[in-house]
């Protein structure tokens, strides 16, 4: 197969790696300016009798049809062309440069609580994601989590495993007397697989125990085939290993019931379920955080619809229109915040809240009063780790990229600006949420192996008056590094 050139363009240049349907191979294509790189997945039936090659083609059509859907998600990589040859079936997408997360789970090497945390939240936002489409990924393992170099952010590949709910249903003859019967194919890695799946009756809750399996190899250090299971019950064996929090130990037990019925049934409960544990769960140089009002009735929880845009792995929570608006009150005073984990100190009016998301590397301050039914003006700051550290220039072009894939708008091309007496690049857009009409302008700098950046949105119509107040922060904005 290497040096060989498929669908007259993808030319091969090295084997990435091999499993039950098929080789994935690193390509080139031919037709395309400076022929980039991509990922062609190979699936080659082992029979090829009528039979074995209609099985083939329905799940190289239910691969090919879901990748198509999923796509359009920053951390699953797009589906850029598909085709049959000589009886051979061929993916090509996106090619994602970066490491298996199985570098990072070596036997012995124990995450901290904070970092299995971050982990899950991560992986759990895409998975609500595919489960939204009905799709269940159904070989969720550490080898198909992909930390991509530009951002850190966790990619899952390999959806050769995914499945429609919807039963797949094909006619058949001869011994079957051309009945109508249910196929189920066994996909899956045994250590990651729980018992349903193993039976050919995998869940969404199914992708929860894999994940589970993950955090707990992860915050253990000790790789999932030598985890040990009750011989009574089947429950996995792994508290007495290590000292942990309840609140994550009783979650991970929840994500890897040997029951289905007694999981989180959906990333999106598991989702929940974590943004639930105690706070204290934070690292232990993390100051306390403030006192924050309580949120109004009609306030959506985490995660909010609204973190839509990840500009090269920035997860901006733009939760607006669950705040309510307020009319901002005359500045009488300012307050200081500063916040040593993500190195910035910043003044802010005394009039706002400030609410610090210490996972997520997140600090919001938002406009509060007495009125309701509107959104609030917000200001966010976030902090994100680049591994490995890249120019200004790679991060700009990336961030509108993105932006420009995730989220519908009317965005205006990047100017440069200045932040924290950095170089720096910006961007303003309108959007909509709901029936109201809003404006967001975002500003970013790089730092060594950091991305700072700000994110300032309001009602369009009050968004030039909000400009001034939002313009005082930033201009107060020290990066401490």
């Amino acid at each position: 197969m290497l040096g060989q050139t498929l669908g007259g363009r993808y030319h091969i240049i090295r084997e990435l790696g091999k499993g039950g349907f098929g080789r994935t191979f690193l390509a080139e294509d031919r037709q395309m300016p400076y022929n980039p790189r991509c990922a062609v997945k190979q699936l080659k039936p082992q029979a090829t009798d009528p039979f074995a090659l209609q099985t083939a083609r329905r799940l190289f059509d239910t691969e090919a049809k879901t990748l198509y859907e999923l796509g359009s998600h920053p951390q699953i990589p797009r589906l850029l062309a598909h085709f049959e040859e000589n009886q051979e079936f061929f993916l090509v997408e996106e090619f994602i440069e970066g490491h298996e997360l199985s570098q990072e789970l070596t036997p012995g090497k124990a995450m901290s609580e904070v970092e299995v945390i971050a982990l899950l939240r991560d992986i759990l936002e895409v998975l609500a994601f595919v489960q939204q489409h009905g799709v269940i990924h159904r070989d969720l393992k550490p080898s198909n989590l992909i930390r991509r170099d530009l951002d850190g952010k966790i990619v899952l590949i390999d959806f050769g495993a995914v499945k429609q709910i919807s039963t797949q249903v094909v006619e058949t003859s001869g011994a079957f007397d051309s009945k109508t019967v249910t196929l189920t194919v066994a996909v899956g890695t045994p250590k990651y697989m729980p018992s349903e799946q193993a039976e050919g009756q995998p869940k969404f809750c199914s992708d929860i125990y894999a994940l589970g399996i993950i955090g707990i190899q992860a915050l253990t250090g000790i790789p999932a085939s030598q985890l040990s299971k009750d011989p009574a019950t089947a429950e996995v064996i792994w508290r007495n290993r290590l000292p942990v929090s309840d609140e994550l130990a009783a979650l991970l037990d929840r994500m890897v019931r040997y029951d289905f019925r007694e999981r989180c049934q959906t990333a999106a409960e598991a989702l929940q379920a974590l943004d639930s544990l105690n706070n204290s769960i934070t690292s232990p140089s993390a100051p306390p955080p403030p006192t924050v009002p309580p949120t109004p009735p009609d306030a959506h929880p985490r995660p909010t619809p609204w973190k839509v845009f990840t500009g090269a792995g920035i997860a901006a929570v733009l939760s607006v229109s669950a705040l309510g608006y307020y009319i901002l009150a005359p500045k009488s005073g300012s307050l200081p915040y500063e916040n040593s984990n993500l190195g910035v100190k910043i003044q802010y009016p005394e009039k706002w809240g400030v609410q610090p998301d210490p996972i997520a590397g997140e600090v919001r301050f938002f406009s509060k009063g007495n009125s309701a039914g509107a959104p609030a003006e917000t200001f966010l700051i976030t902090v994100e780790s680049l591994q490995p550290p890249v120019t200004l220039d790679k991060y700009t072009s990336s961030f509108i990229q993105r932006l420009s894939k995730e989220f519908t708008a009317d965005i205006l091309s990047p100017t440069r600006a200045s932040l924290a007496n950095r170089d720096a690049g910006q961007v303003v857009y309108a959007h909509k949420r709901g029936e109201r009409r809003l404006k967001t302008k975002q500003i970013w700098a790089v730092d060594k192996d950091k991305a700072y950046v700000i994110t300032l949105t309001a009602e369009e119509g009050k968004f030039a008056q909000f400009e001034k107040t939002a313009q005082k922060m930033i201009d107060s904005l020290e990066i401490r590094p």
